[in-house]
């Protein structure tokens, strides 16, 4: 990978801990205020996707 490819991918993996956050966010609210099932499942799949590709990146995140 050269220098131009890897910064783009840095950005990238940048954007996605981001995301992580604000999913991981949103899911401990909606299950703080006793919101629908179903958008809690929603919020919970959304980190779970967000995981799964900062995972095919080779991203070192550690867990909170």
């Amino acid at each position: 990978m050269n220098k131009h490819d890897q910064i783009h991918k840095e950005g990238l993996i940048q954007t996605l801990c981001k995301a992580k956050e604000q999913a991981g966010a949103v899911k401990v609210y909606l299950i703080e205020n006793n919101r629908d099932s179903e958008d809690i499942f929603a919020a919970s799949l959304a980190l779970e996707h967000v995981e799964i590709a900062l995972e095919h990146l080779g991203a070192q995140v550690p867990e909170k």
